[in-house]
């Protein structure tokens, strides 16, 4: 079998994995969240308020002020939404996923395990071999 048809292979299994799966319904509860879109949206248009305040030969810092305040609103209700912190931390799981994938396939090709490979910096070592 070519590399190509076996990575194609490898890309369906992958697919099929839970935390794929999950990651997906995640993607479109986040883009479907009126609130959390809302909430996005309306912090794009205050940080181009702000950008546009901020480079003003006659900036007005209540103006300023107003803007920050709001965008810091803003900040706090995106990052605890449940829909962002969901989708968050299923993609920090694929991206274990995936990076496990990686280290399998260097695995293979070098023989050499990229997770106990020496770095030849002992803080980072999880051996005694030196």
């Amino acid at each position: 079998m070519e590399i190509f048809e076996l990575a194609k292979l490898l890309g369906e299994a992958i697919k099929k994995d839970i935390r794929l799966v999950e990651f997906n319904e995640a993607k479109i509860a986040y883009e479907n969240d009126a609130a959390l879109q809302g909430a996005l949206k309306e912090y794009e248009v205050q940080q181009e308020a702000l950008q546009a305040e901020m480079v003003k030969d006659d900036r007005d810092l209540v103006t300023i002020d107003a803007i920050n305040e709001r965008i810091n609103q803003l900040y706090q209700e995106i990052v605890t939404n449940s829909s962002f912190l969901r989708l968050n931390q299923l993609q920090l799981e694929v991206n274990e996923l995936m990076n496990e994938v990686n280290n399998t396939i260097t695995c293979a090709i070098t023989g050499e395990d990229p997770k106990t490979a020496c770095t030849h910096n002992c803080a980072t070592c999880k051996s005694s071999c030196h």
